[in-house]
């Protein structure tokens, strides 16, 4: 096989992995983490929920700034914006529900939507 063949395959595996499994999985992972895992415990160290929002909300949008990865500083920044809004918004929702299963849902609604989107 040919380097230009090889870097076509790896490429397009890439491309599969990324459109097909990935975001299904992140969605679950991503929402068990921050919403599962580092809300409750952060509440529970700083005793205030506003903070433990707060918390999760800035690393939760902060994640989002570099993926897909780039180094442009404008770039990075209106991701972090765009992105602090609503993963603000759903730990303030998540303690009133106490189900993770509708914010998945939705998560990996807006995933796919965003998959499609970047479909070329």
């Amino acid at each position: 096989m040919s380097a230009a063949s090889q870097t076509l395959s790896t490429s397009t595996s890439r491309v599969l992995y990324r459109r097909t499994i990935w975001w299904v999985i992140w969605s679950f992972t991503e929402q068990a983490t921050y919403q599962g895992y580092a809300l409750p415990r952060l509440q529970v160290l700083t005793g205030r929920s506003w903070a433990a929002i707060l918390s999760v909300g800035f690393g939760w949008a902060l994640q989002h700034c570099f993926l897909p990865f780039s180094l442009d500083a404008k770039q990075l920044l209106f991701r972090f914006l765009i992105f602090l809004p609503l993963v603000i918004v759903m730990p303030v929702l998540y303690p009133r529900l106490r189900r993770l299963l509708p914010f998945v849902i939705a998560h990996w609604a807006m995933d796919f939507i965003l998959t499609l989107m970047t479909i070329k």
